[in-house]
């Protein structure tokens, strides 16, 4: 069926498309399948369909892309990699518990990806790689609790990120990235832990002011809202030390971090390099103890003083 441009195979009890199954629908534009029972999808389960795309008429997207309403439970890593022209992705209301890394990658027309209702626990780093055309992702109503560091990442278009309706108690530092052309960040009906272990998200979000604004703690206050004298209580249940940092009791009853490796500062978030003066030399961290040094350019030694363990004396 190489010249097949549509394949309406909703409404059925389908569980289970063979890999292949669509190899000879080169020509292949839209693609129905909701409302079976489907409950993997694999890496070849889509294969060859390069021409996959959505079509614009009168302004009005045709969505052709729609998985939705069916009972996936398992999406394996580069599921849609063979996708390189599909701009619509629905796969809301289903029963997906987690998204691996590397499972939305490379797919570089993808305008629209909705994940929502659905059961995912777990996004884990780098789940959505170069998708340098994606501007609406939703995420809401899932059972998320963390958003991991990098999880937000290589994502410059994006415009509409909707979390709501999650258990959100921490979002880490570095889990947002670089989204410079985010505006709308919906974040209602999460349970935020405010205490120190917010300060990377608080922060981020009094960067930017008018994103985020519905975000609140478990208290019910808005986050956009704490002082930074409010975030200094740390205890042992709820302390956040970051880059592999530990919580420890202090002497007067507090929880400080006990930071490892090339991190300093209240929260391990400062690496040594940051406040150690090489002059014109160059700082490197050791690798194995994470201890600061200087490596000196031999033309200017006089200009490197470094420190104890300036590797020009």
């Amino acid at each position: 069926m190489p010249l097949l441009r549509t394949i309406n195979i909703q409404n059925n009890l389908i569980e289970q498309i063979p890999n292949d199954t669509f190899r000879d629908c080169h020509q292949l534009i839209s693609l129905y399948l909701h409302n079976n029972r489907i409950t993997d999808i694999s890496r070849d389960t889509f294969s060859n369909l390069t021409q996959l795309h959505t079509l614009c008429f009168s302004r009005l997207f045709y969505h052709l892309r729609r998985l939705h309403n069916n009972e996936i439970s398992t999406i394996k890593q580069l599921a849609f990699v063979n996708l390189p022209s599909l701009r619509n992705l629905y796969l809301y209301d289903n029963k997906i518990q987690s998204i691996e890394s590397y499972t939305f990658v490379n797919m570089t027309n993808l305008y629209e990806l909705r994940l929502h209702n659905n059961e995912i626990s777990t996004i884990k780093q780098l789940a959505f790689v170069n998708l340098p055309s994606l501007q609406y992702l939703y995420l809401h109503n899932n059972e998320l609790t963390t958003i991991v560091e990098y999880t937000f990442v290589d994502l410059p278009s994006l415009y509409h990120l909707d979390l709501s309706g999650n258990n959100i108690s921490l979002i880490e530092e570095n889990a947002l990235g670089n989204l410079t052309h985010l505006s709308s960040l919906t974040l209602a009906s999460n349970p935020f832990n405010c205490d120190c272990s917010i300060i990377p998200f608080w922060s981020w979000l009094i960067e930017r002011a008018s994103i985020g604004t519905s975000a609140k703690c478990g208290d019910g206050k808005f986050i956009i809202s704490l002082r930074s004298a409010e975030l200094d209580k740390c205890n042992p249940d709820n302390c956040q030390c970051f880059n592999g940092g530990k919580c420890i009791p202090s002497g007067d009853g507090k929880v400080v971090c006990d930071c490892i490796g090339q991190w300093t500062g209240e929260f391990c978030l400062e690496s040594q390099c940051t406040t150690y003066d090489c002059g014109f030399g160059n700082c490197f961290v050791e690798p194995i103890n994470g201890t600061a040094q200087c490596v000196c350019d031999n033309k200017q030694p006089t200009y490197c003083p470094g420190k104890q363990f300036n590797l020009c004396d």
